[in-house]
């Protein structure tokens, strides 16, 4: 079956397709593994020796040549999917560690100390809205540990108006922090603040 390649009949390839075709799937799919794969190397084999033919220098038989190119065909196949396969084990590790980080920052947070520091902000902010006297009010009695007889001593007004003004910066208080605490824990948060 050796003959110059450039004298290659139609009908001697024609028989030499069907003849081998077959063969060189098995052959190739041994190797790549999918059908649809396989099928392609050997037609595009096939389709190369074709078209190139005049151009050839074929010291084998034209099978063994052809089958030279499936091999060729098929190692180029392997070593693209080979470096698809590492592309995607990257990716695939690089999302895993940014998983892996995003669970340990998860587990590290502790959402009563973030929740904490927003509350004092508001706590802040609320505070520094307040009119005077209410604010010297509020924060001599709930950060200074001042009793309702020494603020109103300290500021010349009554007791009873010393628990209004209390009474109304709690309120401020309770409407400012009302998506973040129940009533009954924001006295207790606001005793345990320090400024």
């Amino acid at each position: 079956m050796t003959l110059p390649a450039r004298h290659i009949t139609r009908e001697f390839f024609d028989g030499l397709y069907a003849d081998y075709k077959p063969r060189f799937i098995r052959i190739a799919r041994s190797y790549v593994r999918d059908d649809m794969v396989a099928e392609d190397i050997v037609t595009d084999s096939f389709l190369y020796f074709w078209e190139h033919r005049a151009e050839l220098t074929i010291t084998t038989s034209v099978p063994a040549y052809v089958l030279g190119a499936v091999k060729h065909g098929c190692l180029e196949w392997l070593r693209n999917e080979k470096n698809r396969l590492n592309i995607r084990q990257k990716i695939h590790t690089t999302a895993y560690h940014s998983i892996q980080a995003r669970i340990a920052a998860l587990e590290a947070c502790d959402p009563g100390q973030l929740f904490a520091s927003e509350v004092a902000a508001i706590v802040q902010e609320e505070i520094g809205r307040m009119p005077e006297p209410m604010r010297g009010i509020f924060v001599a009695s709930r950060f200074e540990g001042k009793t309702y007889q020494e603020i109103a001593d300290t500021t010349g007004i009554s007791i009873r108006n010393v628990k209004a003004a209390i009474q109304k910066a709690l309120g401020i208080m309770r409407e400012a922090l009302k998506d973040y605490l129940p009533a009954w824990m924001i006295a207790l948060f606001i005793n345990q603040i320090r400024f």
